[in-house]
């Protein structure tokens, strides 16, 4: 019999499942974006002298001849730059303001990271060169303590048996921020700023309206914790959860060698995974002319796909067990990475044509997605004593954070020195093999094993 939730609980979960999703909504708002964003800074202060004349200067000596023009591959390069520079300061800075928030309550570093996203949206509105949406990336990045703070407050307000509820609140909460974000930062790209020389003189651009939008949501969600957020530590146990949070570097001191495992596996898939998500707006470029309000449909489509997947992987998990559906996820993506490899990188040559082989590829890649995570997630939890849960999952979401660094900026260089989003594919389905070594190898959970 489960236990009822108290209505204090249920309240300071759905604020903190409004908290994270907004967050990331904001945060992905830029997504669809990238190309024509990157376009169109390079077009517009692409000179020498300039922050975007440097860096296409010092990537010359990647370059070589490609049938694809040079200003379809600096967008990539850019964007990989972009995403592994958040995602780096998103790996040093979260356990910082986790730890902080161990000492000072989470309610208090909520707003502090909440206040600096909020100015990193007003930033980019009036974003009038490249080097201020550079900057506008830092800052988010150093800010991105939200998710590790929100989940630290989740698990003070459940106990162990509920801990795994507390979690998947947050992770709903990121995986349909994911779904909605690009799509509204595409379909808001539409929207234009009619500015005159006098607007225009304040850094007003093509793509000031989505950052109205993200800047908008992250002022109501700094209001929102600033007036309804509880403090969920209270001050007599700032001084017990004062301790080294737990990281990917972590890894090689767990106990359970089925954790390592996992979690090294779960890296490799999600370099994988994210190398072709940070290439994808690209590839849709170059390939199909998509506008960000084509790539908003897209997103939808990956994340009704993601969606699918997690609602079955139910079914399947009581069928299979939680380590055959990730082997089972990773043999599908494997499949639909070299599918999307396949698609000739000339325009010409692509056409519509391979459109239905594109969108079949990326929807599999994305039901594979939602049948691995949760699993990973899973399965770490079970292999894991009640003592360290906490721990391991956060070694867990660690190695994921790295995976982001990792995935985005390897891709994008394997894009711009070879002018095609094939090796970037082909890279991915070759991952495949040795995650699903590691997972085969894995031991089956005491709770899964048959009875004797």
């Amino acid at each position: 019999m489960s236990v009822p939730v108290a209505p204090a609980q249920r309240r300071t979960l759905g604020l903190i499942f409004l908290t994270v999703f907004m967050d990331i909504v904001g945060f992905s708002i830029i997504i669809p974006l990238f190309p024509h964003l990157l376009e169109y800074y390079i077009k517009h202060d692409g000179a020498v002298g300039t922050l975007v004349g440097s860096l296409s200067a010092a990537a010359e000596w990647l370059s070589r001849d490609t049938v694809l023009d040079k200003h379809l591959l600096l967008p990539v390069l850019f964007g990989g730059i972009l995403s592994s520079l958040y995602s780096g300061l998103q790996f040093v800075f979260s356990p910082i303001w986790g730890a902080m928030s161990d000492r000072l309550g989470r309610r208090r570093i909520l707003t502090i990271t909440l206040a600096g996203n909020v100015l990193s949206y007003l930033l980019w509105i009036f974003a009038a060169q490249f080097w201020v949406v550079v900057l506008t990336r830092l800052v988010s990045g150093m800010m991105a303590g939200n998710i590790a703070v929100a989940s630290a407050a989740a698990a003070d307000i459940t106990d162990e048996k509920e801990r795994t509820k507390g979690m998947a609140v947050v992770g709903i909460a990121i995986g349909l921020g994911f779904v909605f974000g690009p799509v509204i930062g595409g379909l808001a790209s539409s929207v234009q700023i009619a500015h005159g020389p006098v607007l225009g003189s304040f850094g007003l651009n093509p793509f000031s309206v989505p950052a109205i939008i993200a800047a908008s949501l992250a002022l109501l969600n700094f209001l929102l914790v600033l007036k309804f957020f509880p403090e969920t530590l209270a001050p007599e146990r700032r001084a017990a959860a004062d301790a080294k949070r737990p990281s990917v570097f972590d890894l090689a001191t767990v106990r359970s060698s089925a954790v390592r495992r996992t979690s090294f596996a779960n890296l490799v898939y999600q370099v994988a995974f994210t190398g072709m998500e940070n290439t994808i707006v690209f590839l849709t470029f170059a390939l199909f002319a998509y506008s960000p309000r084509d790539n908003a449909w897209l997103f939808l489509f990956n994340g009704a796909c993601m969606i699918f997947a997690q609602g079955l992987a139910r079914q399947l998990v009581k069928r299979l067990g939680q380590r055959k559906v990730i082997m089972l996820g990773m043999a599908i993506a494997s499949v639909a990475f070299v599918m999307v490899a396949q698609i000739p990188h000339i325009p010409a040559a692509a056409g519509d044509g391979s459109k239905p082989l594109f969108y079949l590829g990326l929807g599999l890649i994305s039901f594979a997605t939602g049948l691995i995570l949760p699993s990973v997630s899973a399965l770490v939890s079970l292999y894991s004593d009640s003592s360290e849960q906490g721990r391991n999952l956060g070694i867990l979401r660690s190695a994921g954070s790295l995976a982001r660094v990792i995935g985005p900026i390897t891709a994008a260089l394997l894009y711009f020195r070879f002018g095609s989003h094939c090796w970037v594919y082909v890279g991915g389905a070759l991952l495949m093999l040795p995650a699903i070594w590691i997972v085969r190898g894995l031991p089956e959970p005491e709770s899964e094993r048959p009875a004797a």
